[in-house]
């Protein structure tokens, strides 16, 4: 059986895990831009200065959680 890509599967196997690897960093590059607010959006309470510094942020954790689990 021929592949498409020369070297066989094991090429393959390594141009996916680069293209992953790739994928995460930009990926990551565009959670971690953009500014912070200083207070969430949904409950108006002050967002901890580290989880501001940690990630681009609009919301508390609390209520980024209930975001993200479609509760709010």
């Amino acid at each position: 059986m021929s592949t498409a890509w020369a070297g066989g599967a094991d090429a393959i196997a390594e141009r996916m895990e680069k293209m992953t690897e790739l994928f995460v960093a930009e990926t990551r590059k565009a959670i971690y831009t953009g500014k912070s607010a200083t207070h969430c959006e949904e409950c108006g309470e002050p967002i901890p200065e580290a989880r501001r510094k940690a990630i681009a942020c609009q919301y508390c954790l609390p209520c980024q959680t209930q975001l993200e689990q479609g509760k709010k």
